[in-house]
Order: C-alpha cells, then sequence, then structure tokens
C-alpha cells in the first residue's frame, strides 16, 4: 500500500488530495484500488497515513514515495532473462485476512480469551 495524491483547482486555489492505494494483479493486469480517500492531508496527516498502512501490511515504508531514492549500494543486479514464476498461486486475499488479523491483535485477544490445552470436538451425528 502507498499513498497517492491528486492536484485539483477550484476558484483559483489548488487542492491536493491523498487517498490509500494498494496494487492488485488480476488477469495478468496490475490494477491499483482505493482503499480509504484521505481528503487534504498536512505533513503530520501524510504521516500518520503512512503509518497506517504500515500497520495494515506489516510492513515498512515505501521510501522513494517519500524520501530520496536507494542509492547504487542498496541495489542488486538481477538479470531478467533468467527469473521465471513457478507454481504461482492466488493469495492476496488470505494474505490481507492474515496482515488485518496481525494489524488488529487478534491472536493476542483470542489467547486472552481461550484457555491452553486440548480441545475435543464431537462428530457429527
Amino acid at each position: 500500500m502507498y499513498l497517492r495524491h491528486a492536484v485539483r483547482r477550484k476558484n483559483g486555489k489548488q487542492h491536493t488530495y491523498w487517498r490509500l492505494v494498494r496494487s492488485v494483479r488480476r488477469g495478468g493486469k496490475v490494477l491499483h484500488e482505493t482503499v480509504a480517500q484521505l481528503g487534504e492531508l498536512d505533513g503530520a496527516g501524510r504521516a500518520n497515513a503512512r503509518l497506517l498502512a504500515q500497520q495494515i501490511t506489516g510492513t515498512g515504508q515505501q521510501r522513494e514515495l517519500f524520501e530520496a531514492a536507494a542509492t547504487d549500494e542498496q541495489r542488486i543486479a538481477v538479470r531478467l532473462d533468467q527469473v521465471g514464476i513457478e507454481r504461482a498461486r492466488w493469495f492476496g486475499r488470505v494474505w490481507l485476512g492474515w496482515k488485518l488479523w496481525r494489524a488488529l491483535k487478534l491472536d493476542d485477544r483470542c489467547a486472552e480469551l481461550m484457555p491452553e490445552g486440548r480441545v475435543s470436538v464431537s462428530g457429527p451425528r
């Protein structure tokens, strides 16, 4: 997830509107879906939005969107002609659910509410 902005002019004034966007692959195409419309944000608002995206995804920020691009020392060369995809699987929904589960700390809440130990479940009658 990342922040994207759009600049609009209204009544001679320039307005910058922000939204939280995620990239989704559908049918071999990469589409950008809006997760949340954030409106006009100041610096603190953008920082809070970045923090929200990090909490949802559990990853660090995409620095090139907000800071200088990575230096050559941080880059590695990849031979694209030798890269391939094998046994690709759709995992976006499961991954998003897992990230949300972790971001909301539901595993901690379940551990609080459910006692440890073996549980037996009776079969169908």
